[in-house]
């Protein structure tokens, strides 16, 4: 299994962050954590998964697997390809832009 691409973004209230893995013979998986501001405790925090066989595939179901889990449409996603061989990921906070 090898990461792709990253994914930032925002949906309403929510930011987006996630990855996009390869699990081989053509079929990619994303994991979108859903985060949201730290000054709205009312809202929690999701991690949705979406499976496809292109990477296009798989962008388009995490969108709209986003919009169903927070009731508003992608506003904006970014996708950054991930270098063949970059370092691994240690913890999560690629995931609030921390390093």
């Amino acid at each position: 299994m090898a990461r792709k691409a990253l994914l930032r973004g925002n949906a309403g209230n929510y930011r987006i962050r996630g990855t996009i893995w390869d699990l081989g013979s053509f079929a990619y998986r994303a994991y979108v954590h859903l985060v949201p501001p730290t000054t709205r405790p009312d809202l929690s925090w999701s991690v949705v998964s979406v499976d496809g066989m292109t990477l296009q595939e798989v962008l388009g179901a995490a969108k709209a697997q986003v919009k169903s889990t927070v009731g508003t449409p992608v506003e904006r996603l970014e996708v950054r390809a991930v270098p063949r061989n970059s370092e691994p990921l240690l913890g999560f906070d690629h995931l609030h832009g921390r390093r």
